[in-house]
């Protein structure tokens, strides 16, 4: 059973400079909240009860301002001293756990419909895999996403879907390769305490100083049919980028 969720915060959200030399990324507001504060609720109310933070020293406010956040979570915070990928991120986790399986929420993807973190959970039981969340993303949004890996995917035999190829990450925005709609992995997993053996095999082959990504290791579970994934029935929208922040802010309307 999963009960804690790693969040991490260490980036330096450069695609939305200059602010973020100021204000870390996951402090910006989106209907009076910190977008922080709408990934912490998401994990609470998909029935998580803990959130290790991963923080970066040059973001001293984040950690100030989660500390303020009045919800159910048991929180803690792990630092990452410099930005090298979530793979790194999630690895700086890894005494925190014990061996025991997590969920991995990427605050900068916000969502308005049914809980995806959820979604994520209940196919990871009901499968035993590694599961990630998928988004179909049309030719006109994917100007509003960040650069992520197209996902072939398959159904499997108990009908839930297989991540069955994905594909190295672009740059700047998402492309759909042409296509008016194409699949993407997104940012909601759901990993076993083992998946950490995977990140340290794929940081083996790494150039000094390059970053360590997840793709790589979906790359590997998708290659051993070993990742589930579950289609986001919730819009999805990714406030990293100046194009999907904006639309947060719009759909999401300043509430007291």
């Amino acid at each position: 059973m999963i009960d804690t969720a790693i969040i991490p915060c260490g980036g330096l959200g450069t695609r939305l400079a200059p602010i973020t030399r100021w204000i870390a990324k996951e402090m910006l507001p989106v209907g009076l909240k910190p977008v922080l504060y709408w990934t912490l609720d998401e994990a609470a109310e998909a029935g998580l009860t803990r959130a290790i933070i991963i923080t970066n020293p040059l973001k001293p406010m984040l950690e100030a301002a989660a500390r303020q956040y009045r919800g159910p979570l048991e929180l803690e915070f792990v630092p990452q001293d410099r930005p090298r990928g979530l793979g790194d991120a999630l690895l700086r986790a890894r005494d925190h756990l014990a061996g025991a399986p997590f969920a991995a929420l990427l605050p900068d993807n916000l969502f308005h419909g049914p809980n995806p973190t959820r979604a994520v959970l209940e196919t990871r039981q009901r499968t035993g895999l590694a599961t990630v969340l998928l988004a179909e993303v049309s030719r006109e949004e994917a100007g509003a996403k960040g650069a992520t890996g197209k996902a072939r995917v398959t159904r499997a035999d108990d009908g839930t879907l297989r991540v069955a190829e994905v594909a190295d990450k672009g740059k700047g925005r998402f492309d759909t390769a042409g296509d008016s709609i194409a699949v993407t992995p997104i940012g909601r997993f759901a990993f076993p305490g083992d998946i950490f053996a995977e990140f340290d095999e794929v940081a083996r082959t790494l150039a000094e100083g390059a970053e360590l990504d997840d793709v790589p290791v979906m790359q590997r579970l998708a290659a051993r049919r070993a990742l589930a994934g579950v289609m986001a029935e919730a819009r999805f929208y990714d406030v990293g980028v100046p194009e999907g922040y904006r639309d947060a802010v719009l759909a999401f309307p300043a509430r007291v």
